[in-house]
């Protein structure tokens, strides 16, 4: 009888581990890629900073046409700076659903194979 408790609790250990490798592990070191990801593309594209100076003058040019150029370029890399950021946070979340889908459509193809 105590061959089956050890080899149950020692089945009961594996796929603990294995859903915290998969899922919580993953997690973690998804969640600090993007974190990097993002801090990479904010080098590139000052989101904050631009639309904090959104309606300052380019180069400091006090001038109308600094005003209209920095309004015009500063919400210019705004827009395509959020766009770009919605679409890489939306790719990470469909390839992480997936990523975390992958465990539960293997154990629901050898249910659905040894079911018939």
């Amino acid at each position: 009888m105590s061959v089956f408790v050890y080899l149950a609790s020692r089945m009961g250990g594996n796929i603990t581990r294995f859903m915290r490798h998969w899922y919580v592990d993953s997690f973690l070191g998804t969640s600090h890629f993007m974190l990097d990801v993002f801090e990479r593309l904010d080098r590139t594209f000052a989101l904050k900073i631009n639309a904090r100076n959104l309606f300052k003058p380019l180069y400091q040019d006090a001038t109308a046409v600094g005003y209209i150029l920095g309004f015009l370029l500063r919400s210019l890399r705004v827009i395509i700076g959020s766009a770009v950021y919605f679409f890489v946070f939306l790719l990470s979340v469909v390839i992480y659903l997936a990523w975390l889908a992958v465990p539960l459509l293997i154990v629901w193809n050898i249910v659905k194979h040894y079911a018939r």
